[in-house]
């Protein structure tokens, strides 16, 4: 990105050239800071500058910041270390980890990259350089060791800038509020002083102009904006949940921002066409849902008589409750229901891991926000989006019993079918807030560098450590990560379910002869009144020609130019897989046309041996589940069947053996469509996690 593009527009230098090198390029963010130091800089008759180098390549950074050093002259050099690391397990593993989200591994390494860039500054400039941001709050010294800079700030720089004379001239820096600064060999950290937002509006029209060409307009302004531009709400949290860092950095204590600045700040986005804000706070309703819905008010009275109204969204507890009603006035005053990943749904674990919520209030959360905000869509003629659900199930107190407590209830209220994919977070990013390392009961965190693990902890780099209670059960790190990957698919979501290829589990479990002569009987036989309508498709189809065009159908769909294999590469004869289905979740553009039909075939030709078909699921444990199959979850099959069966080719065996002597072809084939279906996978570590009481 070019140097005029992602600076001020300062024709006669700046007083500060603000810099990062650490944003995230999974999910790029204009930094807040570069928006919150200029305005506290402006207060002060100070300048500023801003690059942020996530646009310029590497290989361009030293011509970028000569150009930006000359045309800028900058008096001090402020460099912005938001994060780390990028806190998730799957960006720094030594394998993708399965289901996880698709993201280059071992690329983001923002404490490296800043560090290259003070070396690049070092050769170009005798400018003084300052260290600051959340992240370099979080390890003050070992950075200030490490990274070199002639100064550095702990959390806010309100009274470093005030007296920035004062600190570049080292005229009594001691003196001066979370500053850091040289002395002899090493650093002496001033007294740190947590500080409330600023009581002044803090976007002009120069920042908002960086903000716009970082991003690019589009995404910023009109109707279909998918970018929310911060503005602070409130600072500091009073919780103590094990896995966060914000009180450390912003304080225990929470401070709210004068709310006539806090609109006059989405007034000032607004009437430049800015269509989404954040509200950044740590939680907006800390104690008490009174500042939510002030705000809620606000923003209504600001977008009365808009033709573009602004959304808005910021991070939301489940304790204190909302009411339905109370849900809706958020939704209709543009409220966006923000990401929440809670820990679990079992009271045991939420208490260990310290947030302040238990299961009933994150259930009612979950469950009351997707259906209000699915109503409001509907009556309102608006997309409802792709779900995620998303859990911190691997949070370092996980056990058995806690994952168990959770899918239960998952289960139970059916949650899985409401949501098309889920993210399960397998491990915690450890830090030390003074008093050890948290979230490391099993002893066993790990650090990672550039090249690979570390010979020891450094929590400078990425550091974590996976629930020691699921690894126990499971043997290693790797095999919980498959076990979520497990559970993502096939409990938390449907997205299971969502890629299974029919045509390709008739193929494999039966043949065309076979298969033409139970069409037979479906042709002699009357559909039930109501019959849905793929199954009224494929009786239509088999009424026609006896089902030789469907099957023509299926055959292009799943095999291409192959064929359905012939007889004898069916059921009880070797060919299927050692598990439920896992093998055939090969959806295609041809599968996603004839699939539906040929689940509908599968379960019409099922359909016409009832009697046998009934009692094959009893043997197994699950009487009545051929006609009461769409009323059982995943879950609710892997507990009935795990309850009896150490092994998925048990359950075949004693189907088997239930089927008789006659042909058990179809009743098996109606075992294997529920083993497929449900993605049964039987293993005694998997049932001791799922099912433990």
């Amino acid at each position: 990105m070019p140097v005029d593009r992602t600076t001020a527009r300062a024709r006669q230098g700046a007083d500060i050239l603000l810099l990062s090198a650490s944003n995230y390029p999974a999910l790029p963010i204009y930094p807040y800071a570069f928006v919150q130091v200029s305005a506290m800089a402006a207060r002060h008759g100070l300048s500023t500058a801003r690059l942020d180098l996530l646009h310029t390549p590497k290989e361009s950074w030293r011509a970028t910041l000569r150009e930006t050093l000359e045309r800028t002259g900058p008096r001090l050099i402020g460099i912005h270390l938001r994060q780390l690391d990028s806190i998730f397990i799957w960006n720094y593993a030594d394998h993708d980890l399965p289901g996880a989200p698709q993201v280059r591994r071992n690329s983001y390494w923002p404490f490296h990259d800043t560090q290259q860039l003070v070396g690049i500054l070092r050769e170009l400039t005798d400018c003084p350089i300052m260290m600051g941001g959340f992240g370099f709050t979080t390890r003050t010294p070992d950075l200030l060791e490490r990274l070199q800079p002639d100064f550095g700030v702990t959390g806010e720089p309100d009274e470093v800038l005030e007296h920035l004379d004062d600190v570049l001239a080292h005229r009594h820096p001691e003196r001066i509020a979370n500053l850091a600064h040289r002395t002899g060999d090493g650093y002496t950290l001033n007294p740190r002083v947590f500080l409330p937002p600023a009581g002044h509006p803090e976007y002009t029209d120069a920042i908002l102009r960086d903000l716009l060409d970082f991003y690019g307009p589009g995404r910023v302004t009109g109707p279909d904006a998918d970018v929310h531009v911060p503005v602070e709400v409130q600072r500091g949290c009073p919780y103590r949940c094990y896995f966060c860092t914000e009180p450390m950095v912003k304080g225990r204590r929470h401070h709210v921002r004068d709310l006539d600045v806090v609109t006059a700040d989405i007034a000032f986005l607004a009437d430049r066409g800015v269509s989404r804000v954040w509200l950044v706070c740590s939680e907006i309703n800390v104690g008490s849902n009174g500042l939510l819905f002030e705000m809620a008010a606000r923003i209504r009275r600001l977008n009365h008589g808009r033709t573009q109204p602004v959304g808005w969204t910021c991070y939301l507890l489940p304790n204190p409750p909302l009411e339905r009603a109370e849900i809706r006035a958020l939704l209709e005053s543009r409220f966006e229901p923000s990401w929440n990943q809670f820990a679990s749904y079992d009271d045991g674990n939420l208490k260990q891991t310290r947030v302040p919520y238990r299961a009933r209030h994150a259930v009612r959360a979950q469950v009351d926000w997707l259906e209000e905000d699915e109503a409001f869509r509907r009556a309102h003629g608006l997309p409802i989006p792709a779900r995620r659900l998303d859990m911190f199930l691997g949070n370092t107190y996980a056990t058995p019993e806690a994952v168990a407590a959770t899918l239960r209830t998952v289960s139970e209220l059916r949650l899985g079918e409401r949501f098309d994919d889920s993210l399960i977070t397998r491990a915690t990013r450890v830090f030390d807030l003074g008093d050890g390392l948290l979230a490391d009961t099993g002893a066993a965190a790990y650090s990672v560098g550039p090249d690979g693990l570390l010979d020891e902890v450094d929590l400078v780099h990425p550091t974590f450590s996976y629930p020691a209670a699921l690894v126990e059960v499971l043997g290693s790190a790797r095999a919980v990560d498959e076990f979520f990957a497990y559970v993502e698919k096939t409990f938390l979501s449907r997205a299971h379910r969502s890629r299974l290829d029919w045509p390709a589990f008739l193929a494999r479990h039966t043949d065309e002869e076979r298969l033409a002569a139970w069409c037979e009987r479906l042709r002699r036989a009357p559909g039930p009144p109501g019959e849905d309508r793929a199954a009224a498709a494929a009786r239509a189809a088999i009424a026609a020609d006896g089902g030789a065009e469907l099957f023509k159908r299926l055959r292009e769909g799943v095999l291409g130019e192959g064929s359905v294999p012939a007889k004898g590469s069916g059921l009880g004869e070797g060919s299927v897989p050692a598990e439920g289905g896992a093998p055939e979740e090969e959806g295609t553009p041809a599968e996603e046309r004839t699939g539906p039909l040929a689940r509908a075939l599968v379960e019409l030709v099922v359909g016409t041996e009832p009697e046998r078909t009934d009692a094959v699921f009893a043997a197994i444990g699950l009487p009545g589940y051929w006609d009461d199959r769409t009323s059982r979850t995943a879950y609710d099959v892997c507990a009935g069947l795990a309850a009896r069966f150490a092994a998925v080719e048990d359950v075949r065996d004693a189907a088997r053996a239930a089927a008789g002597p006659r042909d058990p072809a179809l009743p098996l084939l109606a075992v294997e469509y529920c083993l497929y279906d449900n993605d049964v996978r039987l293993r005694p570590d998997y049932t001791r996690i799922l099912f433990s009481a």
